[in-house]
């Protein structure tokens, strides 16, 4: 200790030495006897205890205590004096002196000593924990307005009696309009139920933390995350933080992903590593994979190698130039081939480094199927112009060979040259039948249906399965003359004839038996019942079996898929089916079929049958030659051989003839005998004046003129090779049988005059 005693008596001041440092033996004690060196001491500072006299010769006690308070408030003062009385001593306490020990009883000095260093310690204790008090409280109040999220304080009821500023802020009320009022009433009504459950629940638990809707003073809402806890004595803090902002985002963030889910586009978000971060519902319905199997994923794991090395390329090209746009070919999780067209951009952080990649399929398969279809359309159409061109050349080879071979056989009498005749005009006319369908399949021969005599149409398909198919494969048919009539397309049935032969034929690669039957059925309702798509009635049942490989059960249930094949690229379209159904369902039929794998596959169609008892359907008379009776004709082509066959026909047959070569000829010959000539017959198609155009003029020098066009291509069958509307229809198509080609003349002149009666 470091004690400051002021005395002037040496003696005493050596006394108070001795029992000062036998009780404290390390303690220091300045010694002070006149009132400069105690006032030098004071100002010193540093000591624990001030002992003073009563009586001093230059001053007094009193006065030293005065000084004392004024340099060293805060430490003890104790008054040792020989002369102080009770009286003395009382007021030298109440003056400010910690006590007062007579040095009589000098030994009263060591307890005296002792309480006042416990006092003064227990004081600067209590002064330290208050001014630790004061900081806490301080802090508290530095927190609890300074704080980020809201503060309030309320009683076990919920009544509030503190709330911060930022508490303030968020809901708009000042801190008066706070205090007094219950929680819930700042609170949206259809909280408050939950609100109760959760401090019931608060007494339980202690502690708690809820989402509630809070009411703003301008009456929006706020949406407030609560944490409470239960104060000791009961009271309830709760801390609360605006969440508004926050379900705002996640709001347009859960809306965007909604937007991405509602995309048809697959849309996919990787890391730079490849493994998928974000993975929509366009991406689920294009690759087959959910969500949650993708998230994570690479390329490889989910494709396979091969695809995944296209995928790097693309990411490597992307890494380079920032973006790249390209096709993929690849299979979906079901196996399914797929062809997308890729958008592949890279995802930059907010320093411009790359942080991801974002990806865009589209599924383009059909699109491009459509597209190969259309290449194929187009191809068709190009090999239909070729085809037509052929067709008008061989038509007029085959025009002088029928024609030329009726005058011959009336001059033929050995029966051996009449059967010779007789097979080159069957070959003529086979030949004639053969370009009329490559015209009708390359232009699309369509128009109304009309009634069809089915073994008509089975002839020609008949002829092509046994001149075109393949030796090795057996072909037996059963076509019946007395079918039904059915009201159709001849062309549509013959294609769908066609069609399933062809498919037939493409079953059976090592060969096989091809089996083509029609017949006559009556559905009643059991038997309709049986049969998918079936009604009662009269049908007329066309079958095409096969002996092939038929067709597998992961096959059968998408046949009839546009578009859908099982062949080789290249070597189909897969519309053939899809067409077959089109065409049947148009006619208001349907199919049966039967298959089993390995043992070959049966189509049967039905086709409705119309009622012929009425006559309606009669079958066209036999051609028979129409002489003339001296008429003058001009006939234009600028083949030569067609030329001289159709004079020597007509003149053979009573009719006058004038020829021309090609359009101006016959100008130059119709001027002058305009009004002699009563029918001109030209091709449509010549050089330099066609035969349109030569229409036209001879109509405007004999606005009465008969005319009538042939052509090797049947007009009026394509949109660009219509028959001109001059013309009113009358048409011949070569080649041209004799008998035909006498009938249409006669048909397209006037009435010869009745001859004179005797």
């Amino acid at each position: 200790m470091k004690i400051l005693h002021l005395e002037d008596n040496p003696q005493d001041a050596g006394r108070v030495r001795e029992l000062l440092t036998g009780e404290w033996p390390d303690s220091q004690i300045l010694a002070a006897s006149t009132q400069a060196t105690y006032l030098e001491a004071l100002r010193a500072g540093g000591h624990d205890f001030i002992l003073s006299a009563f009586t001093l010769a230059a001053f007094d006690g009193l006065a030293a205590l005065k000084l004392a308070l004024e340099h060293a408030p805060a430490v003890p003062f104790i008054f040792l004096s020989g002369t102080i009385g009770e009286e003395r001593a009382i007021e030298a306490v109440r003056g400010g002196a910690a006590d007062c020990v007579h040095k009589k009883h000098l030994k009263r000095l060591i307890p005296a000593v002792q309480r006042v260093l416990r006092e003064k310690r227990e004081q600067a204790q209590r002064q330290a924990a208050e001014t630790a008090l004061r900081a806490s409280e301080e802090i508290y109040r530095l927190l609890f307005e300074q704080a980020y999220d809201g503060i309030c304080i309320a009683e076990a009821d919920g009544r509030l009696i503190n709330v911060n500023q930022r508490a303030c802020e968020m809901l708009g009320y000042s801190r008066e309009e706070f205090l007094g009022k219950n929680f819930a009433d700042f609170i949206m009504p259809w909280e408050h139920a939950r609100m109760h459950a959760g401090l019931t629940r608060l007494a339980t638990d202690g502690a708690g933390m809820n989402e509630y809707y809070f009411r703003r003073k301008d009456g929006s809402s706020l949406v407030g995350e609560t944490s409470t806890r239960v104060l000791p004595g009961g009271r309830v803090m709760g801390i609360m933080r605006d969440l508004t902002g926050r379900h705002a985002a996640e709001r347009r963030i859960r809306e965007q992903a909604d937007l991405l889910n509602h995309a048809h586009d697959a849309i996919v978000v990787t890391d730079l590593e490849g493994r998928i971060t974000l993975w929509n519902r366009g991406a689920e319905k294009i690759y087959g994979w959910s969500t949650a199997e993708a998230i994570g994923q690479t390329s490889a794991g989910l494709f396979g190698l091969e695809t995944a090395a296209a995928f790097t390329d693309a990411f490597r090209a992307a890494a380079t130039a920032g973006d790249w746009r390209g096709e993929l070919s690849l299979h979906n999780r079901q196996g399914r081939p797929l062809i997308v067209r890729l958008n592949l951009t890279t995802i930059l952080d907010d320093d411009g480094r790359p942080k991801a990649r974002l990806g865009i399929s589209t599924d383009i398969t059909a699109t491009k199927a459509l597209e190969e279809q259309f290449l194929r359309v187009q191809r068709l159409e190009s090999v239909g112009l070729l085809a037509a061109g052929i067709a008008h050349d061989l038509n007029n080879m085959l025009a002088p060979i029928l024609m030329g071979s009726a005058m011959v056989r009336q001059h033929v009498k050995d029966p051996a040259d009449i059967k010779l005749l007789a097979s080159m005009e069957k070959s003529a006319e086979r030949g004639a039948g053969l370009v009329r369908q490559i015209l009708g399949f390359a232009h699309g021969v369509g128009g109304p249906p009309q009634p069809v005599q089915l073994k008509h149409v089975a002839r020609d398909i008949i002829a092509v399965v046994e001149e075109t198919f393949p030796k090795t494969i057996t072909f037996e048919y059963h076509v019946p003359t007395n079918l039904w009539v059915i009201n159709a397309n001849p062309t549509q049935i013959h294609q769908v004839l066609l069609n399933l032969c062809v498919n037939a034929r493409d079953a059976m690669p090592r060969g096989g038996t091809l089996r083509l039957r029609a017949e006559n059925v009556m559905l009643d309702d059991r038997a309709a019942t049986a049969l998918k798509g079936a009604q009662p009635g009269s049908y007329l049942m066309l079958e095409i079996g096969d002996t092939g490989t038929g067709i597998p059960p992961e096959v059968l249930e998408r046949i009839w898929e546009p578009f859908f094949t099982t062949k080789a690229a290249g070597s189909g379209t897969g519309l053939g089916l899809s067409t077959v159904r089109g065409i049947v369902e148009k006619h208001f039929g349907f199919i049966d079929l039967q298959t089993t794998a390995g043992h070959g596959t049966t189509f049967r169609v039905y086709l409705p049958a119309i009622d012929t008892s009425s006559g309606s359907v009669s079958t066209p008379p036999m051609p028979m030659e129409y002489g003339g009776h001296g008429e003058l004709i001009l006939v234009v082509d600028d083949e030569p051989n067609i030329r001289e066959v159709i004079t020597a026909t007509l003149t053979g047959h009573g009719y006058r003839v004038l020829v021309a070569g090609d359009g101006l000829e016959a100008v130059a010959l119709f001027a002058p005998r305009s009004g002699e000539i009563k029918l001109v017959i030209t091709d449509l198609h010549m050089p330099g004046l066609e035969g349109g155009t030569l229409a036209v003029v001879l109509r405007r020098l004999d606005p009465a003129v008969r005319l009538l066009a042939m052509s090797g291509m049947a007009p009026g069958k394509h949109p660009n090779d219509p028959l001109p509307e001059i013309f009113q229809g009358a048409f011949m198509m070569k080649p041209i049988s004799v008998g035909t080609l006498l009938k249409t003349v006669r048909q397209h002149l006037p009435e010869p005059a009745a001859p004179a009666k005797a």
